[in-house]
């Protein structure tokens, strides 16, 4: 009999050290070139979320300060805070909405290092991803919030069709499942989508801007989509690397596994869209106010005609990247799931190689 036990175990040390993906830089964004990889939507009128504010076009923002590069090389993305319209009751504050040149596509990993997210009361930031026929093509809401809230929020948005945050999802999370209906009826204005609530107390508003900032990150491929949130002091070593790994970094804040909503059907190439509303229908909801801001004022709208009330209405970003891979299968909160099957298929072939190879 020929001496099996190496090949055994040289086929076993393959399958286990073998990586399950590598990630490729497509966009790296800062800096001067991030603006550049924007298109500014311009719209008098908020026709989407029916906010007190005009999205301005590029060359407007730019004359009005609304879109820079700081000194330290930072993005701001900012609302108008130095002009008064005191006595103007239908007033709409400048601010602006971005929407990326390039499309993201399934396998795609997003990573956005900010040290500063828009908050106070009546501002409405966000950094989400949407399908070109909405709601159709779908929607991925990474970074939003409202008012004085303290804690980010995560979604997402589908068309017609069964949609939802599988309750496995609970057990591969660390945030609150809070909504599990990811489906979009507009027929019934029903668009609050499945939501995730992050349980860090630093990942939005005021606590987020004096931890100086974090990292949020988005993974989508054919397993799910899955969200994290780092805050400055827990960013994994390699995330802002040529080849991050997010199957060596903690578990998701969200995970939204193809069991429940599936990744490849529900949701088509994705526009990367980064925006500051005012009030609207989430800021300006009078429930929704009244939960952080009732001491501040008594309504939302009574907010915007002052300028002052805008100074912390600013991104401070100091990066956006986008990494693809040509594998799609096994991500995020899937993977220790992956690699246990791995090794116990390496384990497998090595037994029945040392029984039968001869």
């Amino acid at each position: 009999m020929t001496m099996t036990i190496p090949v055994a175990f040289v086929l076993t040390f393959a399958l286990i050290t073998t990586p399950a993906q590598t990630y490729t830089l497509s966009q790296d964004l800062s800096g001067s070139n991030f603006l550049s990889a924007f298109t500014y939507n311009e719209s008098a009128i908020d026709y989407n979320n029916y906010g007190n504010v005009h999205f301005l076009s590029q060359s407007d923002a730019v004359a009005d300060s609304l879109t820079y590069v700081d000194s330290n090389g930072h993005v701001i993305i900012k609302v108008d805070n130095t002009t008064d319209a005191d006595g103007d009751s239908t007033y709409g504050r400048n601010s602006v909405y971005l929407e990326s040149n390039e499309m993201m596509t399934i396998g795609s990993l997003l990573v956005f290092d900010a040290v500063h997210i828009p908050y106070g009361c009546s501002v409405w930031p966000s950094l989400f991803t949407q399908g070109q026929d909405w709601p159709d093509n779908g929607e991925m809401d990474l970074v939003e919030n409202v008012n004085l809230a303290t804690t980010n929020q995560y979604s997402l948005h589908a068309g017609s069709g069964s949609c939802v945050q599988s309750s496995s999802a609970t057990s591969n999370q660390t945030g609150t499942t809070t909504s599990t209906n990811c489906t979009v009826v507009p027929s019934e204005d029903e668009n609050t989508g499945c939501v995730v609530e992050d349980t860090q107390s630093n990942s939005f508003g005021a606590g987020f801007a004096e931890n100086n900032g974090g990292v949020y990150a988005v993974l989508w491929d054919d397993s799910g989509i899955a969200m994290w949130f780092f805050n400055r002091s827990s960013v994994p070593s390699d995330i802002s690397s040529s080849e991050p790994d997010p199957s060596s970094w903690s578990t998701a804040s969200a995970w939204y596994p193809a069991s429940g909503c599936s990744p490849s059907s529900a949701f088509g190439p994705q526009t990367i869209t980064l925006y500051i509303d005012i009030c609207g229908a989430f800021a300006g909801d009078t429930t929704t106010f009244d939960e952080t801001c009732s001491s501040v004022a008594s309504s939302c709208t009574s907010l915007v005609q002052t300028a002052s009330n805008y100074d912390n209405a600013y991104w401070e970003i100091n990066y956006l990247r986008v990494y693809t891979t040509n594998s799609t299968t096994s991500s995020g909160t899937s993977n220790t799931y992956a690699v246990s099957h791995n090794t116990l298929l390496a384990v497998f072939v090595a037994i029945l190689a040392f029984f039968t190879i001869t």
